[in-house]
């Protein structure tokens, strides 16, 4: 039987919906670049956006069902934020390691920006992980909603100055 909708779906939904919108938008920018050619570090950024986008919209949706098979609000927010922490360390690592194999060099004040919002993450992920916080968790997904952003603004920064920022960040 399912569970009626909580007061809380609206906003994991509307989570969901943005990050999605912003997967497709990373797939249009990538189809409109395709002609003149998409340089490497963009290439990174643009599949680096796709990927926190899908797991953003896995962590908003994955909580309805869990909200149902757990039976407890708190126990389902415990279990998102503990998912999430060892997600985003799991995601930096890769990332990092992606970087360094394609040759990318990382601006240090965008680094700055990415480091702050994956603290911002690791916190707020455990926060949620030990006290089945609902702010807690919706601020995780806030957080995980401005990386494919920050992301996105850094695929926009290279198209400002003719791609040559791309090359060298």
């Amino acid at each position: 039987m399912l569970r009626p909708v909580t007061a809380d779906t609206p906003f994991l939904l509307s989570i969901a919906a943005l990050s999605a919108s912003l997967a497709g938008l990373a797939g249009l920018v990538a189809a409109l670049r395709r002609g003149e050619g998409l340089s490497t570090n963009d290439r990174y950024r643009l599949h680096q956006i796709v990927e926190f986008c899908f797991a953003n919209i896995l962590f908003a949706v994955s909580m309805i069902p869990l909200m149902s098979l757990t039976g407890d609000l708190q126990q389902s927010l415990r279990i998102g934020g503990a998912v999430a922490f060892v997600y985003v360390l799991v995601a930096a690592a890769v990332l990092v390691r992606r970087a360094r194999q394609l040759n990318i060099k990382l601006q240090r004040e965008w680094m700055i920006i990415v480091a702050a919002l994956n603290i911002g993450a690791l916190v707020t992920s455990a926060a949620a992980a030990l006290t089945g916080s609902v702010g807690a968790f919706q601020a995780l997904l806030v957080i995980l909603l401005a990386r494919p952003m920050v992301a996105f603004l850094f695929v926009l920064s290279s198209f400002e100055t003719g791609g040559e920022r791309s090359r060298s960040d």
